[in-house]
Formats: structure tokens, sequence, C-alpha cells
């Protein structure tokens, strides 16, 4: 029965937060509304989320192009940060603990990854993931506690994620297998991906 209640968690301490504020210069547009097996990413990043947290918060410098979504919208504080300022304003915007913070080009997110993560970072600082390819810093979870020093990383013209989390003490790193952390970045990187997993 534990296993059960496990894969089905809810966790009310934990807002999830998905990132829809870059500018997809790669991509060559919103690649947050380019669809993947016939559903748009940021819908799929938000099913996912929606898995795990009652509270789902879209931080975005364009919050006009996703009022379609089930989600209350954020603008960013500081447009064109890149994500830490997201992250900023998010943090400083929940009523929450913490905030799991999920970019909007990952389609393969799934709720047993984002439940992994959180179990692991819950009484720290901020949990990361990571795998063979590397850390993703975009599928983590941040706490509120961590808003003095994102604001005083900012002011220093810090705004590299991985440069940011490089200061974090109390940082857990969690291991994740498969294809769940997969983000797209061009057109090229969406077809590669829908060729690996076709319907």
């Amino acid at each position: 029965m534990e296993r059960i209640r496990d894969v089905t968690r809810i966790y009310p301490e934990v807002t999830g937060v998905l990132l829809a504020g870059g500018r997809s210069r790669r991509f060559g547009r919103n690649k947050a509304l380019a669809e993947f097996q016939d559903q748009r990413m940021i819908e799929r990043v938000l099913a996912a989320l929606r898995a795990v947290f009652p509270k789902i918060l879209i931080a975005t410098n364009t919050p006009e192009e996703y009022e379609f979504l089930p989600a209350e919208l954020l603008r960013d504080e500081a447009p064109y940060l890149g994500p830490l300022g997201g992250i900023l304003s998010a943090l400083r915007k929940i009523a929450t603990p913490y905030a799991f913070v999920a970019a909007c080009d990952m389609p393969l997110l799934n709720p047993e990854t984002i439940r992994g993560v959180v179990a692991a970072g819950l009484g720290h600082a901020a949990a990361v993931p990571f795998h063979p390819g590397g850390r993703e810093y975009l599928m983590a979870l941040y706490s509120r506690s961590l808003i003095p020093q994102i604001r005083e990383s900012l002011e220093r013209g810090v705004f590299a994620m991985r440069e940011f989390c490089a200061g974090i003490e109390d940082l857990r790193w969690v291991p994740v297998v498969g294809e769940s952390a997969a983000n797209v970045n061009t057109p090229e990187d969406l077809r590669s991906l829908e060729g690996r997993h076709a319907l």
C-alpha cells in the first residue's frame, strides 16, 4: 500500500511553477506552443505538474499568450533576466514553502520523476536532478528561503542557474533515468524526440 500512496501523492506544500519566459531564439518561434504528439509542449508539462501539485503558476514575460491554460499567470517582475529572474518572481508570489520549477520545453516530464525530486528535496534548500547528460536546474525544487540569495545573485549580475546553484550549501542532487528531462531547443530537437517516441 505504501508504494501505491507514493505514486499518487499530492504535495500541497509545494507550488508547481511552469517557466515560459524565454525568447525561443534557437527555435524561431514560441516553442512552448509547439506541438509534440499532437499536444502543445506547455500543455504536456502542465498536465504533469497538475498530477502532483494542487497549485500551479505559469511565470512568463507574455501572459497574454497563455490565457487559455487552466493556471494562474504571473508576469516576471524583472523581464528577461533569464530563468533565475522567473524563479525569484515565483518564490516571492507563492504561499507554499517550496516551488517545483519546470521549463515549458520538456514534453516527456512525468509525475513519477517530479515526485522523486520533491521527496528528495523537502527539508533542504533545493533539489536538482542529474543524469549522464548533465544537471537539470529547470526541473528542480527550490525553497522560499533562497529568495535573498537569488536577489543577491541577480544584483551581482550572476544569472546562470549553474553558477547560482553552485553557491547553495544545502542542495540535494537527485539521480534520474530515462528521457523525462529531455528538453527541446530547436525544431530539429523536436523532430528527433518525436522520432524516438512515435505513437
